[in-house]
């Protein structure tokens, strides 16, 4: 039984969705307002949790928000004494406004806060108990590349740098069984789309450095996040994980980078200390997050042509995929390369002296 805020659309629906096509019993709970949570919207013809029903899944939607604390607290206890226990939520809800430093109304500010950190709270504060006497569950966050790293997105990155704080510090300390992390996503959202277009009304040239072009639809970060609260997931906890599409990462938490004595050292000292450690390291954690498209099209269209040259002429090959291992051997051949896989250690044996 899986829980996801925010379900009623974008990388919300996306999860639920690929949570429904593993059996999982999926609420949705979305009270489906604008992007900036100021009205209501009217009912879609179709609701996620209608998708999944009609995929072959099971799943139900709510209007419950994240800022109704007793409301959350309610749904979840409902859940749990109609199923037997709730074993993971999806913490997805969110509104943008702009807000940035020094702008935004004061009420612009609490409704960001209100929904984006409270509403995560109140998602905590009905799940974990919930969790903890049951003895397993999952919780995934959501933060965002505007709460770890420079950007002038005031209440928004306010909020999310405190859900990646909560997750690195919370991850470690949950109750046995309970596994908490979170994502931090990249995708062509409404969310997204809305933020770039206010942007750019106001400075055309002005893109946060992110490029549509250059970010996954929603659905292509469904199944990581399934996968992240699959019963069966315990590889990590505590973990801020990048979600890009084609590319996955760990964001590391603050750590410090090096100490330089402040008393009576000499200017020099400070220079070299600066210039060797301290730049070289903030240079190397600078990444181009969404709007870096290094792999990009290359899935989508892969134009044929010679294989490149190669000196090897032999590998091994393991691999527990037959598929991926008939593909690799395959495209090996093509370039000169007699191809070994290796099925079990007793073949490995075999091929040591090739």
């Amino acid at each position: 039984v899986a829980v996801g805020t925010g379900g009623g659309g974008g990388i919300g629906a996306a999860i639920a969705e690929s949570l429904g096509r593993t059996g999982t019993f999926v609420v949705t709970v979305d009270p489906l307002v604008s992007v900036d949570g100021s009205e209501r919207l009217p009912e879609p013809e179709q609701t996620t949790a209608g998708r999944i029903v009609a995929a072959g899944g099971r799943a139900r939607a709510s209007g419950a928000s994240v800022t109704d604390g007793a409301g959350v607290r309610q749904l979840f206890t409902e859940l749990a004494d109609e199923f037997g226990g709730l074993d993971a939520v999806v913490n997805v809800a969110g509104i943008t406004r702009p807000t940035s430093f020094g702008k935004g109304s004061d009420d612009d500010w609490r409704d960001i806060l209100s929904v984006h950190l409270d509403g995560y709270l109140n998602v905590l504060t009905a799940a974990l108990p919930l969790m903890a006497a049951a003895g397993h569950g999952h919780i995934l966050g959501v933060t965002s590349g505007s709460g770890w790293r420079s950007a002038d997105a005031g209440a928004y990155g306010c909020a999310k740098r405190a859900v990646a704080a909560l997750t690195w510090q919370l991850g470690r300390h949950a109750p046995p069984g309970v596994v908490v992390n979170a994502i931090s996503p990249i995708a062509a959202t409404r969310m997204v789309t809305e933020a770039l277009s206010r942007a750019q009304a106001a400075n055309p040239r002005a893109t946060g450095g992110l490029s549509l072009a250059a970010m996954p639809e929603p659905e292509h970060l469904g199944p990581l996040g399934a996968h992240l609260v699959a019963e069966e997931f315990t590889a990590c906890r505590g973990r801020v994980i990048f979600a890009g599409g084609s590319e996955v990462a760990v964001i590391d938490e603050p750590r410090l980078i090096e100490v330089v004595r402040g008393d009576d050292v000499p200017a020099p000292l400070l220079k070299a200390a600066t210039t060797t450690a301290l730049v070289p390291a903030e240079a190397n954690q600078v990444s181009g997050g969404g709007s870096n498209a290094r792999f990009g099209a290359l899935f989508d269209h892969v134009e044929p042509g010679e294989p490149a040259a190669t000196s090897i002429r032999s590998c091994a090959l393991v691999a527990d995929d037959s598929e991926v291992a008939a593909a690799l051997s395959q495209a090996l051949a093509e370039r000169g390369v007699t191809c070994h896989p290796i099925a079990g250690p007793s073949e490995l044996a075999e091929i040591t002296d090739l």
